[in-house]
């Protein structure tokens, strides 16, 4: 009786990669991920209604992870405001534009405040004197809904009216926003630019509401292509 071939292994272990020798294989290379905390560090909360709720999930001697640079717990950050300085940035350069939309938000502040001293007291409660509560409804005026496709069906192309999902509606409205205020003049600084397209969406108008709402009606003009999407 012939004896089951034993196939002899060896494998080697590195920091970052682990490498499996077999007699009938070739030589192959796996990556090994490690972390540097052990398994008993817990993850960073920076919620701070947690911390007023008292509902920590574990107690001042457990050992917690570093938390990372996006990671902040003060009540005025805005993801919303963080993704719009990320498209703003050009070369890397992210403080530039974190001073560019501290100055848009007091730009905006002082822009309201001023409208709120000048109105009367009825028309004072519809004022809204919070840059952050413009800067979202803004952006939520400017987010197109459906856009076009190019599809190609016998050997001709149609523009085929497609949804977007939300992370490019969102993509989409703050970089007609960056766009918009690229056109203007040079003479006008970038803050005042971004304040004044900022106020205009956020009461439904300007340039960028206008782009979304021609995007919107040239989807409506191409419904007759709509079979052609099957996905």
């Amino acid at each position: 009786m012939a004896l089951p071939t034993i196939v002899a292994a060896q494998t080697f272990s590195t920091k970052y990669f682990a490498a499996s020798l077999c007699c009938k294989s070739s030589f192959c290379f796996f990556q090994v991920r490690y972390s540097r905390y052990p398994k008993t560090y817990v993850e960073p909360i920076a919620d701070p209604e947690v911390y007023k709720s008292g509902e920590l999930p574990t107690d001042i001697s457990t050992p917690v992870k570093a938390a990372p640079h996006n990671l902040t717990s003060s009540l005025t950050s805005d993801p919303l405001a963080i993704k719009f300085i990320n498209v703003m940035m050009e070369d890397g350069k992210k403080e530039v534009c974190i001073r560019i939309m501290n100055k848009t938000y007091f730009e905006i502040k002082k822009i309201q405040y001023s409208k709120y001293l000048k109105a009367d007291e009825e028309s004072k409660s519809s004022i809204e004197l919070n840059p952050s509560k413009i800067f979202n409804k803004a952006i939520e005026n400017c987010k197109p809904l459906i856009g076009l496709t190019s599809i190609k069906r016998g050997g001709k192309s149609y523009q085929v009216p497609t949804p977007f999902k939300e992370s490019r509606q969102r993509f989409l409205a703050m970089k007609w926003m960056v766009t918009e205020c690229h056109t203007k003049e040079l003479e006008t600084h970038m803050p005042i630019k971004l304040a004044e397209e900022l106020l205009k969406a956020y009461e439904n108008t300007g340039n960028v509401v206008k782009r979304k709402q021609d995007l919107h009606k040239m989807a409506e003009s191409n419904r007759a292509y709509a079979h052609f999407r099957w996905w």
